[in-house]
C-alpha cells in the first residue's frame, strides 16, 4: 500500500505543469478563434450596408435627358455615410480605418457598381512574428463587397 501513496505524491505537481505547457497552444487556439468570427461579422456587416447603400443609390440616382445615369454629389455623401455609419447623419463608425477613398461609386449602362476595399486589422496583434526565422507576417488584408444594381 505504501507504493500507492508514494506514487501520488511523485505525481502531484505533474498536472501543473503539463498545464502550463498546453497553456499557450489552447490561447491561440482561442484567440485565433475569436479573430476568425470577428472577421466573419465584419464581412457581414460590411456586405450589408453595401447592400443597403446601393439600394439607397439605386433609388436616388438622376436620370438625364438621353437616359444617362448620373450619381448627385449629395447623393454619393449619402451613400458614403451609410456605409461608413449605417446611417446617413451619425458620428459612431462602424468599420474602424475605412476612409471615402475606400469607396467606389460606378454607372455601367443602367447599373450601377458600389465597391468596397476594406483593410480588416486584427484586434491581438498586427503581425505574426516568426522570432528571427523570416519576415514577420502581417495578418491584415483587404474586405472587398461589390454590388451591381440597376437603377429605379
Amino acid at each position: 500500500m505504501k507504493n500507492i501513496g508514494t506514487h501520488f505524491k511523485k505525481q502531484q505537481g505533474l498536472a501543473a505543469i503539463e498545464f502550463t505547457l498546453v497553456l499557450p497552444f489552447l490561447l491561440l487556439l482561442i484567440f485565433a478563434s475569436a479573430e476568425f468570427g470577428r472577421l466573419l461579422y465584419q464581412y457581414n456587416a460590411l456586405n450589408k450596408t453595401v447592400r443597403d447603400a446601393s439600394r439607397h443609390l439605386s433609388s436616388n440616382v438622376k436620370f438625364g435627358d438621353t437616359g444617362n445615369i448620373t450619381i448627385k454629389d449629395s447623393v454619393s455623401a449619402e451613400v458614403k455615410s451609410l456605409i461608413q455609419f449605417g446611417q446617413i447623419s451619425s458620428a459612431n463608425a462602424l468599420f474602424p480605418n475605412l476612409s471615402d477613398e475606400d469607396i467606389s461609386l460606378a454607372i455601367s449602362g443602367d447599373f450601377i457598381v458600389v465597391t468596397v476595399n476594406y483593410d480588416w486589422q486584427p484586434i491581438f496583434s498586427q503581425t505574426f512574428t516568426t522570432f528571427g526565422l523570416g519576415n514577420d507576417i502581417d495578418l491584415s488584408f483587404p474586405l472587398v463587397s461589390t454590388y451591381t444594381m440597376r437603377a429605379l
